[in-house]
C-alpha cells in the first residue's frame, strides 16, 4: 500500500474549472485497478491551493494508471501554475495514532 500527496496550484480565478476537471480525472484515475481511495482537499489559508491524496495498492498501479492513454491529455487541460507531480510524492506507512 502506498500513499500519494500531489499539490496543485490553479491559476486565478480558475477554481471551478479546475475542480471540474480535476474532477473527471479523479473519478477515470479512481476507476483503475489498484486504486484505493482519492481525496482531494483545498486550502483554507489559499484557495488556489489543493492537496490530492491517494492510496494504492502499490507504486506499479499508481504508474500504470498514470501511464494509460488519456491521461495526459486530462491532465494537460487542468488550469494550474504548479504542481508537485514527482518520484518525490510516494509514501509508505510507518505508523500511526488514533484519537
Amino acid at each position: 500500500m502506498i500513499h500519494t500527496f500531489i499539490t496543485f496550484h490553479v491559476e486565478p480565478d480558475r477554481s471551478q474549472d479546475f475542480e471540474r476537471a480535476h474532477h473527471t480525472l479523479a473519478q477515470s484515475m479512481g476507476a483503475q485497478p489498484g486504486c484505493v481511495e482519492i481525496k482531494v482537499h483545498r486550502s483554507l489559508t489559499d484557495p488556489l491551493d489543493y492537496m490530492v491524496y491517494g492510496t494504492w495498492e502499490s507504486k506499479e498501479a499508481w504508474d500504470c494508471a498514470h501511464q494509460r492513454a488519456g491521461f495526459g491529455d486530462l491532465f494537460k487541460s487542468l488550469p494550474v501554475v504548479d504542481h508537485t507531480l514527482s518520484k518525490a510524492v510516494f509514501f509508505e506507512p510507518v505508523y500511526s495514532i488514533k484519537g
